[in-house]
């Protein structure tokens, strides 16, 4: 059985950490950044697991679930309502998604990363959206 990816081929944690360690002053040091990568990998990871097309098992459910906890509980320590709530809506805007039958793109995720960041740069969410893009861009040419 083939298993198809139906998450970002450019990991999210890589994304993240390239576009908020390019923040200019303290919140380029901002260990809120690593939090929210690891948070980030952690909420691919599950997806990955829980919609890769013809890996419905129970195993991959498991490890899915799993690694939404390890999400949920990386980003709490942040102790923040804002990156729960955008964390929320990135699962409901891939979640559907999915349920059209399509793979999530980066480009769907890409304002809530830049919803994040602006949390943590306080630039607004357009400065934030460039720097995201930016980063992508980055991320997918180290990978090439």
């Amino acid at each position: 059985m083939e298993i198809v990816r139906r998450t970002p081929e450019v990991s999210l944690k890589e994304v993240f950490m390239s576009a908020a360690g390019g923040l200019p002053g303290p919140a380029g040091r901002d260990y809120r950044g690593e939090v929210v990568a690891e948070a980030l990998g952690y909420l691919q990871r599950g997806f990955g697991a829980h919609y890769a097309a013809g890996a419905a098992t129970d195993d991959a459910i498991l490890v899915g679930d799993y690694a939404y906890a390890l999400a949920v509980e990386t980003i709490a320590r942040l102790d923040e309502p804002r990156f729960v709530g955008v964390a929320s809506r990135m699962i409901r805007d891939g979640a559907g998604e999915i349920s059209r039958g399509n793979a999530v793109s980066i480009l769907l995720w890409t304002p809530h990363l830049a919803q994040l960041l602006g949390i943590i740069s306080g630039e607004d969410e357009e400065r934030s959206e460039e720097r995201i893009r930016a980063a992508i861009g980055e991320v997918k040419n180290a990978g090439e």
